[in-house]
């Protein structure tokens, strides 16, 4: 049983379901960081020992989204990665509910990163697959808009959520939903075509899939990611800066190894594409700034004696501009291109962080109210675009590995952002509470990152009509 593709109703439900998987991971990305207080309490631990709550779901994703991405384009399995992703999340999601222990929660925290990630890493494959291209263009932006409004509100819906109810509700929220959404994906995704590759003799032949460039891609992120989350929670000790050390180190052989191989994991298509990898770094900055921002400025506003709950309420500010804009680009961008709409939200992105820090310096609340609109607008503005520009320059045959860089990307933009911000207002604070100089410095350099993501996105050109 399949709902009928002729439909007028069905490139609005597989949007909505790409989405919902995206809507999803950015949640589960960013609604845990409110309740890890309460983790600590239930399970007599540490902030140390229960941030890897967050941390594992990080890791998981970030160490294989372009894995998952590159089998999605070896095997052509779209819809069988897809559904699984979905099936397999909303499992862990129960089993993460219901744990007895804080090992537990994070063993399923760590599943549920890499049902995330199958899901991730084919969301937008699967648009640009089955949907016409007029279409395409507000999909991508559907699933941009919903992934920066629930990376934006996690924290607030999770805090919501853990007060009138308990955290188990966190992960039990996702139970239902995930049901319906592999329902979804069973009805509304076409059957998967197995591609082929012909060898010199007309037979069917697959390449090896790149094991070495896998592990080497793997340890690279995995060194990334704890270097920094050890160090922002711990206080920066040796075994985190060897960690960070490693990161390139790892990097330089991983980029050696993928340059000589004939099937890589991230392949030369993407690798050498000068508009692919600019506009990936431009989406990783902006996501950088973003989420830096989201981290530092409720200490800001509580640290003025406002209640959570409306500091809550002024940090959904950015992300409701960012819904406001961010579908209509769609059409914009069609009639536009990507590339001037990009260019014109990291303006706009830039602009609102000058606002906000002269805001925050000056105690003027109307500036930081300014600030964070002009934040959420050039944020709408640009990402999905830039999202779409990445998907258009990739080859066909690679909208997996294509996806996969996407969101490998925002997701180390997001890491690298709290903890760039961290480190950077402790510094200026001169300690580990936040000052309000501090949160004003750590602002003044996302304008710097801001101002960065326009310059990468300017320079990459469009090769192709966007």
């Amino acid at each position: 049983m399949s709902v009928n593709k002729n439909s007028r109703l069905y490139p609005y439900l597989l949007m909505l379901l790409a989405a919902a998987a995206v809507f999803m991971d950015c949640l589960d990305s960013s609604i845990v960081s409110i309740i890890l207080p309460e983790l600590a309490q239930d399970f007599s631990a540490n902030a140390s020992e229960t941030s890897w709550v967050l941390v594992s779901y990080l890791l998981a994703l970030g160490c294989s989204l372009l894995i998952f991405g590159k089998i999605a384009d070896k095997t052509g399995r779209y819809k069988l990665i897809f559904t699984a992703g979905f099936i397999l999340f909303t499992i862990s999601s129960f089993f993460c509910a219901a744990a007895p222990a804080l090992i537990i929660l994070i063993i399923f925290r760590f599943i549920q990163g890499f049902a995330a990630a199958l899901m991730v890493s084919t969301a937008t494959s699967i648009i640009n697959l089955h949907l016409p291209e007029k279409i395409q263009a507000v999909a991508t932006g559907l699933i941009a808009a919903g992934g920066g409004i629930a990376l934006a509100a996690g924290p607030g819906l999770g805090g919501l959520i853990a007060e009138f109810l308990s955290w188990n509700w966190v992960f039990f929220i996702n139970t239902p939903i995930g049901i319906i959404g592999v329902a979804g994906a069973l009805l509304l995704i076409p059957a998967d075509k197995k591609p082929e590759t012909k060898s010199k003799r007309g037979e069917s032949k697959r390449g090896e899939f790149d094991g070495i460039g896998a592990v080497l891609l793997a340890a690279a992120l995995f060194s990334l990611i704890t270097g920094l989350e050890f160090g922002t929670q711990e206080g920066w000790p040796v075994y985190s800066i060897i960690l960070l050390i490693a990161f390139p180190v790892i990097g330089f052989f991983f980029v050696r190894r993928e340059t000589g191989c004939k099937d890589p994991v991230l392949s030369t298509k993407l690798f050498l594409n000068r508009t692919v990898w600019l506009a990936s770094v431009s989406t990783m900055l902006v996501t950088l700034a973003f989420a830096g921002i989201l981290f530092t400025l409720p200490f800001y506003f509580t640290g003025m004696g406002l209640h959570i709950g409306l500091t809550g309420l002024i940090m959904l500010i950015p992300p409701a501009c960012l819904a406001l804009i961010g579908i209509p680009s769609g059409a914009w961008s069609v009639k536009f291109g990507c590339k001037k709409l990009c260019n014109i939200g990291t303006i706009l992105f830039s602009a609102g962080f000058v606002i906000l820090t002269a805001g925050i310096f000056l105690s003027n609340f109307i500036l930081i109210l300014a600030g964070l609109i002009l934040i959420g607008l050039g944020n709408g503005l640009n990402e999905w675009p830039s999202i779409r520009r990445i998907n258009i320059h990739s080859p066909s045959d690679l909208q997996g590995s294509s996806g996969g860089l996407v969101f490998t990307a925002m997701n180390a933009g997001y890491v690298l952002g709290v903890a760039l911000f961290s480190l950077i207002a402790s510094a200026a604070s001169g300690g580990p509470e936040f000052t309000v100089f501090g949160v004003a410095v750590s602002c003044a350099a996302g304008a710097g990152f801001a101002v960065l993501s326009y310059i990468t996105s300017a320079c990459a050109a469009d090769t192709k009509k966007a």
